[in-house]
């Protein structure tokens, strides 16, 4: 990032050999700025992050376990969809809708 700010304020090796004293406090100064705002940025896309997947907060979160989460819910969508499909295919016999109505309404 230091990098970026003193290309952008064209500094080249020499003058950066000879920055002053308040002038290097003034660059750590930015640079601490820009790490915090990073982090904050980190935390806020985290929290979003385990929010829409339901992670506990206090929860440690490693590069696999979302992946894992991943995994468990695309057999758990791809076993809906299987039941799905064999409920179609019984009610296409309208004798089985009528059974299966009598049996939830019974319920």
């Amino acid at each position: 990032m230091l990098e970026l700010q003193l290309e952008l304020e064209h500094i080249d090796q020499y003058s950066i050999s000879h920055l002053s004293e308040d002038r290097l406090k003034h660059y750590n100064q930015i640079l601490k700025e820009q790490v915090r705002e990073l982090n904050e940025q980190i935390r806020h896309v985290e929290s979003a992050f385990r929010y829409s997947y339901r992670i506990d907060p206090f929860v440690t979160l490693s590069p696999d376990k979302p992946l894992r989460m991943l995994v468990a819910d695309v057999k758990e969508i791809q076993a809906n969809i299987r039941e799905l499909e064999r409920d179609l295919v019984a009610f296409e016999d309208i004798k089985n809708v009528k059974r299966w109505l009598k049996t939830v309404l019974l319920q």
